[in-house]
């Protein structure tokens, strides 16, 4: 009796050691597999969180295009009422200063007011059809030096009157020290050849 005690307590002492084996083994494997999903998890937080990081600058560019959008529908309506109001408005004609050969420096605009009253010069041809102010575009590097260009072509004692002169408001216009980056270039020697021959003024009159 004693013999089959002494059997069945060693028994239960080999099957607890199995089971505590097994059981420790399962533990491992579970905490193992913890770590891993763990892992997994940081992994997929990183990630949310450099996707949510994306969308915010995708949101924020995306909310300053439509201010843009907005912004440039808006310049575009406004462009579009001053082409109409410049359509029904009056013609603004401008004549050009320089007619024969371009020089470097800035445009201007000159606005020249002929009064036939106070001009010896009213029976000319060029000046009979001059009614108001005429705005002429013409070159010069200094506010001084076309203001005296425009008096010495226009004089007072002629009956002119320089009533403004400020920076050009045409765009586009550039001369250039260079003048094939010029807007207004001297033609080459190839346009020369093409251009007319212009009879003489002598000749003119004559005819």
């Amino acid at each position: 009796m004693t013999g089959m005690m002494l059997y069945l307590s060693l028994g239960l002492m080999v099957l607890s050691v199995i089971s505590n084996r097994y059981w420790r083994r399962q533990l491992a494997a579970m905490r193992s597999n913890q770590d891993r999903i763990k892992v997994k998890v940081d992994d997929a937080t990183k990630e949310v969180a450099e996707i949510a990081t994306v969308y915010a600058q995708l949101a924020h560019q995306h909310a300053e295009s439509e201010k843009r959008v907005a912004k440039a529908e808006q310049e575009m309506q406004a462009a579009l009422l001053e082409l109409d109001k410049r359509r029904d408005g009056p013609v603004v004609r401008y004549y050009v200063f320089d007619r024969i050969e371009p020089r470097a420096g800035r445009f201007w605009e000159a606005a020249v007011r002929h009064t036939p009253a106070d001009s010896p010069l009213q029976d000319r041809p060029s000046h009979r059809s001059w009614t108001g102010i005429r705005r002429y575009v013409l070159i010069a590097d200094t506010e001084r030096e076309a203001r005296e260009r425009v008096e010495a072509r226009f004089p007072r004692k002629g009956g002119f009157h320089l009533m403004d002169l400020a920076p050009c408001r045409l765009n586009g216009l550039a001369v250039n020290r260079i003048p094939e980056f010029s807007t207004f270039r001297k033609p080459a020697a190839a346009e020369e050849e093409t251009k007319p021959a212009r009879r003489p003024a002598s000749a003119s009159a004559r005819g």
